[in-house]
């Protein structure tokens, strides 16, 4: 199955964990007024192969900061006039 999404986040848009103990699996969820996105482990797929997806999820979050970062700075060097150049 292949499939595209699109999730923008704005201000608004919170970040929940819930967590379950040891006797359902976390979920992780974003919310907005308008959208919803939940990321949760299914008994139909090893636990294995959920960790090894989080990681990645964990590590390409971690490089998207990096990268946003980055293009802030980037933003506010463009935004200063001429004359507050250094």
């Amino acid at each position: 199955m292949t499939a595209t999404m699109s999730f923008y986040a704005d201000a608004g848009t919170r970040v929940r964990l819930n967590q379950y103990g040891t006797r359902r699996a976390p979920i992780l969820a974003l919310d907005g007024d308008d959208h919803s996105l939940q990321v949760s482990a299914f008994a139909c797929v090893p636990v294995a192969d959920h960790l090894s997806f989080a990681r990645r999820l964990a590590a390409a979050c971690a490089d998207y900061v990096t990268a946003l970062e980055a293009y802030a700075v980037s933003q506010a060097q463009d935004d200063r006039k001429p004359d507050e150049e250094a």
